[in-house]
């Protein structure tokens, strides 16, 4: 290719990573956009308490154990071939989900948004290696779309909680089919066909691997169901060993193993791990405690939030000069250190929590650190393969990135919610019925306080709000300490 066609093509791309960072936000505002709207959407279908649960997490359960299969097929049949059929399935689920008529058939389109979303997120990230040969350029992309992809899933429940507050429920989903049809005819225009790989495709490991990794997945999401989570656990764990075992005994594998034994990459994938599941776990008790304990509006509470997405937006602009400068290992490591730093902040207590400055320092820091963090983590994935082999390794990245944003609903969740209950104070003269619902959760308390008279409403909703309070800190200083160790893990790490 001469100079002016390669510039050209650069030229070409920028716009296009716009496409793809487009994309790539709404896949993942869905896996947390219903957080808020679920109550709306329980008064409009009355789902039974096991399918609301169902109707949240079959999306992050069908898209983790669909992306390495898909990464690798896109690298085997082409990528803009699986991308706009990825962009097709998620605008059409999209559509299925605004506009049905029971709970079955929203869980049904639901796991087909799920599957459309698991062919979007590793090929957009693998296409980045294609459409920026030169490192420096790809940098910038890589952060660019690792900080769309951490923000989005954090702003997932404040972009529904608006949308719920202005048009109802099933708004959450009728945003996404304009934009994913601009995405499908941009896409076609401008991306290069590029030609199926020669590699085979080896469906019977993309199946050993969709089954660990949904295994996994389940045990994860299931946190007080003991022994189903251990029995998925567990059968996810031998599926997956059967597949490693297959990858070391099958040529060309699915998945080059050897790609874990380069400097960086295992600390990588657990920066991506640690990241999200910090990300996720913490945005929504942030998100809970601005709308429940603060009182703000769902918009006033996605202003405060929008520090953490500015905040990345300007990791963006600086990593790629700090990698060339540093090396990834001592800025994934540096990322780590800030985010450690700025969950000092929520953690110290409701003096810095109620500070609008202080806690924005705070969101702003925590946006940053992980931004640094995030992108060295995918810049040494994604260059550790050759080209041909990236939607690998960016299937690798994403499985983190899923299994990290459920590990951390799950475990910060639980972890909130035993806090909060075993340091609300119940005033007496609460009945049993209205006490039990007022431990279940902040906004269950707000259903007790309700039929309760004036002074007992307020005693409760004040003894919810500290101890909703106090779960937060608990969390975030747990979060702290998980960031101060992988500073120490990552200091030792051989860079990158």
């Amino acid at each position: 290719m001469t100079t002016a066609r390669a510039e050209r093509a650069v030229d070409r791309a920028w716009p296009l990573l716009a496409v793809l960072g487009a994309g790539l936000f709404l896949v993942a505002v869905d896996a947390t956009v219903l957080h808020v709207a679920l109550p709306d959407l329980v008064r409009d279908l009355r789902p039974g308490a096991v399918a609301q649960v169902w109707i949240v997490a079959i999306y992050p359960l069908t898209a983790a154990p669909l992306l390495l299969p898909f990464g690798t097929l896109g690298d085997r049949y082409g990528r803009r071939r699986v991308l706009v059929t990825g962009y097709v399935v998620f605008g059409i689920a999209s559509l299925g989900c605004a506009f049905a008529p029971n709970a079955p058939m929203l869980l049904g389109f639901r796991a087909v948004l799920g599957a459309g979303g698991a062919m979007i997120m590793p090929v957009t990230m693998s296409l980045l290696r294609e459409l920026f040969p030169e490192q420096r350029r790809r940098r910038t992309a890589i952060a660019v779309c690792s900080g769309i992809a951490g923000t989005g899933s954090v702003f997932g429940p404040i972009l529904g909680g608006v949308l719920v507050e202005t048009w109802g429920w099933r708004a959450t989903f009728l945003l996404n089919p304009p934009v994913i049809l601009a995405a499908v005819v941009l896409a076609l225009r401008w991306l290069p066909r590029n030609p199926p790989g020669r590699r085979p495709w080896d469906a019977l490991s993309a199946g050993l691997a969709a089954g660990g990794v949904l295994g996994i997945a389940f045990a994860v999401g299931q946190p007080g169901s003991w022994l189903p989570a251990v029995a998925s656990g567990v059968t996810g764990g031998v599926l997956i060993g059967l597949f490693l075992r297959r990858q070391r005994r099958t040529d060309p594998p699915l998945l080059d193993l050897t790609l874990f034994r380069l400097p960086g990459v295992r600390a990588a994938v657990g920066g991506v791990l640690l990241v999200m599941s910090t990300l996720v776990g913490l945005g929504l008790l942030f998100a809970q405690y601005l709308q429940v304990v603060l009182g703000l509006s769902p918009t006033a509470a996605a202003a405060r939030l929008l520090l953490v997405l500015g905040a990345s937006a300007v990791g963006s602009v600086v990593t790629p000069s700090l990698l060339e400068r540093f090396g990834n290992a001592r800025v994934r490591t540096a990322g780590f250190a800030v985010a450690a730093v700025s969950l000092l902040v929520p953690a110290s207590g409701s003096a810095a929590l109620t500070s609008p400055v202080v806690l924005g320092l705070g969101l702003a820091g925590l946006g940053l650190g992980m931004a640094l963090a995030l992108t060295s983590s995918t810049d040494t994935l994604l260059s550790a393969t050759s080209a041909d082999q990236a939607g690998g390794a960016a299937a690798v990245e994403k499985t983190g990135y899923e299994l990290g944003a459920g590990f951390g609903t799950t475990v910060f969740g639980s972890l909130a919610a035993a806090v909060y209950a075993g340091h609300l104070a119940v005033p007496s003269g609460v009945s049993e019925p209205a006490r039990r619902l007022a431990v279940s959760g902040p906004a269950q308390a707000e259903t007790a306080a309700s039929g309760l008279t004036p002074r007992l409403a307020e005693e409760l909703l004040e003894a919810a709000r500290a101890a909703c309070t106090t779960g937060l800190q608990v969390s975030a200083a747990v979060a702290c300490g998980l960031f101060v160790l992988a500073v120490l893990v990552s200091a030792g790490v051989p860079r990158r």
